[in-house]
């Protein structure tokens, strides 16, 4: 049940496609510090490749493919949902709390939120998250509301803040 349009949708998508393809959460172990080099704003320049094949993506130039990502294990997946709820709840209630993105994406996200939360607000109450698969560190989860089914990337810097965001309609 559709009730707002593809290019609407598709708005949606790219709005946050950009920061979320400007950035790219490295694999972290499932436990423990992170290790090795860090950058001086704690997220990666990278894109994540293949990530919603055929939107936004194909027209970025590609970096260098990151290393293999690691096996997400159940807490990293429940912390990624857990945080990927509060994002949307703070979306629908218009009270977005910039301090859990990396300073690059909550610029992103603050320019575009007076566009983004209204569509997110048009989906109608959270009803199911449940997790499809892990790209590249980052995690894909299915978001299904009311009056609409999403797709949603969430991924996280060395810091364990949301460094990739993106949505997108459901693929089936």
């Amino acid at each position: 049940m559709k009730t707002f349009s593809l290019t609407a949708a598709l708005m949606g998508a790219t709005l946050l496609a950009a920061p979320a393809l400007a950035q790219q959460a490295p694999a972290r172990p499932a436990t423990g510090p992170t290790t090795g080099p860090t950058t001086g704003s704690g997220a990666a320049a990278a894109t994540l490749p293949e990530a919603f094949e055929g939107d936004a993506a194909s027209a970025r130039p590609q970096a260098a493919p990151p290393a293999p990502a690691t096996t997400a294990t159940a807490p990293d997946i429940a912390r990624s949902e857990e945080a990927l709820r509060a994002v949307i709840a703070a979306m629908q209630a218009g009270q977005i709390d910039y301090t859990v993105f990396t300073p690059d994406l909550a610029e992103q996200i603050r320019a575009q939120s007076g566009a983004v939360a209204p569509l997110i607000q048009q989906f109608g109450p959270l009803k199911s998250i449940s997790h499809l698969d892990q790209q590249n560190g980052a995690d894909v989860f299915r978001v299904l509301f009311d009056k609409q089914a999403t797709d949603w990337i969430i991924g996280f810097n060395e810091d364990d803040l949301i460094a990739a965001l993106l949505f997108r309609p459901a693929q089936d």
